[in-house]
């Protein structure tokens, strides 16, 4: 797929810069800056991205029975849903007091059925606050238990899957 005028001009100035480092004497930099435009490159600046997103919006693993996992993404990409975009929705409307999670139930020992991870990636500071307002709800003994991010967000997503999720959350949210 050929670049766009905007991104062949960076390409040319990053040449431009590599050429200038060796003018002055400095080809090590200038290997450096030529190293960024190789497959390699590509990849190590993607690396360098992903470790931004990572640190802001860590894995979050919600375990649960597997058939739910699968009904959640199934529904969610049939409506075209972001799952860490609904996630933070559920959070902000926890934070909000428009959404209050039940209590998960227990089930009988040795009758669960298959459990596995749902991961999405989710804001670390909204996940603490969530974490936090859970906390508080429980010793003001406005609930009688502290639910966590990951409760609020796997009770959000099952009622999301009873209803198909209409008006699905498609992209991340301004928070």
């Amino acid at each position: 797929m050929p670049i766009s005028n905007a991104d062949q001009q960076r390409v040319t100035m990053v040449r431009k810069a590599a050429d200038r480092l060796r003018e002055v004497n400095s080809p090590e930099l200038a290997e450096h800056v030529d190293f960024l435009l190789t497959d390699e490159g590509r990849k190590f600046v993607g690396r360098l991205n992903w470790q931004k997103t990572a640190d802001d919006k860590p894995n979050l693993a919600m375990q649960m029975p597997e058939e739910l996992r699968d009904l959640i993404k199934g529904k969610a990409a049939a409506a075209g849903a972001s799952l860490t975009a609904e996630a933070e929705h559920a959070l902000q409307e926890f934070l909000d007091g428009r959404f209050t999670p039940a209590p998960s139930e227990r089930a009988v020992r040795f009758t669960r059925p298959k459990r596995v991870n749902l991961n999405v990636r989710v804001s670390r500071e909204l996940r603490r606050r969530a974490d936090d307002l859970g906390k508080e709800l429980l010793a003001e003994g406005e609930l009688d238990w502290a639910p966590r991010a990951s409760h609020v967000i796997v009770q959000w997503f099952t009622d999301r899957v009873e209803e198909d999720f209409q008006n699905p959350v498609k992209k991340q949210q301004a928070q």
